[in-house]
């Protein structure tokens, strides 16, 4: 399902994305490593997501990867990222990349990498980051990736190191990165696990209005699998959304398969709201054929899958 909405009458209220089906209305075949797969006849929903590693210096207690066992294979993951690109590309699907991790700059070839991604057509390329070792790879990052998007969870530097459990950088060093970024733009990341009223959201916004835009983000909810439990804020994500609607200008309200997405400008500055569903995702997973594919992920271990569990969907391995 691939819905976008841009006219602000037709504002879907509460889109819960847990009351969506994940459905394919105009699907369309393509080969993969030999594998026949069922996809959305969408730019937006050929993504390949690339999870260089399970690695982090944080220690976020909400984080989705906290449990994750490192099966890391730098080599073989760069070949297969290389393969998967030309794969792709080959097929005329190759579109978005987003590189993640883990902490993606803990990886270990990350600028053999970055020599691979500069080798292919990327229409849109991302990168998430904790930002803590972001000044080591500027001069590779920058021009090459579209979005660099930082993580950061408090306005105050040192609650926000609390909640990483290490020391990150810190909003001044955050104001200098971003002079040094020329041609890549960068994205505020909050997840809103320290805020309790849209007071602080506002407040958020104004201490960072030097980026190019900010994201906030509702904890995505999760399977019994993760053993991760955490208050997610649906209370406050929902005043949020309310307060955008009577305050900030609308851009766009998507709602994209197992994620919703909108986005506001409020002073100037482009604001992102979004919530994922992995328990959901999951769920339709065990249900459905292998051959449909709502994305593409090239896991630590090099195995390419068209599943967050390296062990579904796999076309390569």
């Amino acid at each position: 399902m691939f819905t976008t909405i841009t006219d602000k009458k037709d504002y879907i209220r509460s889109a819960d994305v847990e009351k969506l089906p994940i459905s394919y209305d105009h699907k369309i075949e393509r080969e993969l490593f030999g594998h026949k797969v069922l996809l959305e006849n969408n730019p937006w929903m050929w993504h390949l997501h690339l999870k260089l590693t399970d690695a982090c210096n944080a220690s976020c207690a909400f984080c989705v990867e906290q449990n994750s066992v490192c099966k890391e294979n730098a080599n073989k993951f760069v070949d297969s990222v290389d393969k998967m690109l030309s794969e792709m590309e080959r097929e005329g699907i190759l579109f978005s990349v987003s590189v993640t991790g883990g902490e993606p700059l803990l990886f270990k070839q990350f600028e053999r990498l970055c020599n691979v991604l500069a080798n292919h057509e990327i229409h849109f390329l991302t990168m998430n980051t904790n930002g803590k070792y972001l000044s080591k790879y500027l001069n590779v990052i920058d021009g090459l990736f579209d979005f660099v998007n930082i993580s950061r969870h408090s306005i105050d530097d040192e609650r926000n190191n609390q909640i990483f459990g290490d020391n990150m950088p810190t909003i001044e060093k955050l104001k200098e990165l971003k002079f040094k970024l020329k041609k890549t733009k960068m994205r505020i990341q909050c997840v809103m696990c320290d805020m309790e009223d849209t007071n602080d959201i506002v407040n958020f916004i104004k201490a960072f209005s030097f980026a190019d835009d900010l994201s906030f983000r509702k904890l995505m909810k999760l399977s019994e699998k993760h053993g991760v439990t955490y208050d997610d804020k649906e209370e406050l994500y929902q005043s949020a959304l309310q307060f955008a609607y009577d305050n900030f200008e609308f851009v766009e309200q998507t709602v994209q398969d197992y994620y919703i997405y909108e986005i506001w400008k409020y002073n100037g500055t482009q604001i992102l709201f979004s919530y994922s569903n992995m328990k959901m995702l999951y769920d339709v997973e065990e249900q459905e054929p292998d051959s449909v594919c709502r994305e593409f992920i090239v896991h630590p271990n090099g195995i390419v899958s068209g599943s967050w569990d390296y062990t579904h969907k796999v076309l390569f391995s």
